[in-house]
């Protein structure tokens, strides 16, 4: 028994093509002759469940704009003074923060390793499932400057970013933006009250007050994230001279455990 290139043009049809590949795989090979039915099947519906997950996540990482796919929660640094605990990693990694919408503040000096964490915090994201979006804070401005003149766009591109279970903002005030970007940057973080933002910066958020001009927002800013924030600081040897970190790991495609998701929608 065989089948038909008819057949598989019907698995197509059905947008199950691993499905139908791996039952062919499984006819092919005598060894397989006396397994039982069921797990035969079980087989090729996990196959086509693996292979519809890797092309969300894929998809996934496309849309995050990370700077980079090669960071890991597993590979962070935990063995030296890094301020970050092997449990806090797993806690992280469970992605129970961003489920209940909490918000993560990382501070430290440059090259703690503030910026691959929160890289890898996405990446993490991408791989559980869960829509995500990178952004530089000082690009993030320009994009709210050039939409300056253009309400409605703004309003548009501002909805595009509330969305997102998970939104990064990296090198948070580490440059001068302007007053309309900050603000629109206040509107962002209230708007996103429900879902995880995670900030990182190398300044104490104390010194968010003396960069918005509005102390109110300022206020505003500052409760919204203690309330509802968790601050990790972060120390230690400079992580830039890690090359071993910038490459891709074997992790990269894995799929996560499904436990670990977050409920399909």
């Amino acid at each position: 028994m065989t089948l038909t290139q008819e057949d598989m043009e019907l698995f197509k049809e059905l947008r199950m093509t691993e499905f139908g590949r791996v039952i062919q795989e499984i006819i092919d090979d005598p060894a397989r002759d006396h397994d039982s039915f069921e797990g035969k099947i079980k087989q090729a519906l996990y196959a086509q469940r693996d292979a519809r997950d890797s092309r969300r996540i894929e998809k996934l990482m496309k849309e995050a704009g990370l700077n980079t796919t090669a960071a890991a929660l597993e590979r962070f640094d935990t063995t030296t003074d890094r301020g970050i605990t092997a449990d806090r990693i797993n806690r992280l990694a469970s992605c129970d923060w961003i489920v209940h919408g909490q918000d993560l503040l990382l501070i430290g000096a440059t090259g703690t390793g503030k910026s691959y964490l929160a890289q890898a915090l996405g990446v993490h994201a991408c791989r559980s499932q869960f829509p995500t979006r990178y952004y530089r804070l000082a690009d993030l401005a320009d994009d709210f400057d050039a939409l300056a003149v253009n309400p409605a766009a703004r309003k548009e591109f501002l909805a595009s970013l509330v969305k997102p279970a998970l939104l990064v903002l990296d090198d948070f005030l580490a440059t001068t933006v302007s007053d309309h970007a900050l603000f629109q940057v206040f509107n962002l973080l209230v708007a996103r009250e429900n879902s995880s933002t995670v900030l990182a910066s190398q300044h104490q958020p104390e010194y968010w007050y003396s960069v918005f001009t509005d102390s109110a927002v300022a206020d505003a800013v500052l409760s919204r994230l203690s309330n509802n924030g968790l601050l990790l600081r972060l120390r230690g040897e400079d992580m830039r001279t890690r090359t071993d970190l910038n490459v891709d790991h074997p992790y990269r495609n894995t799929t996560i455990p499904r436990h670990l998701r977050r409920a399909e929608r």
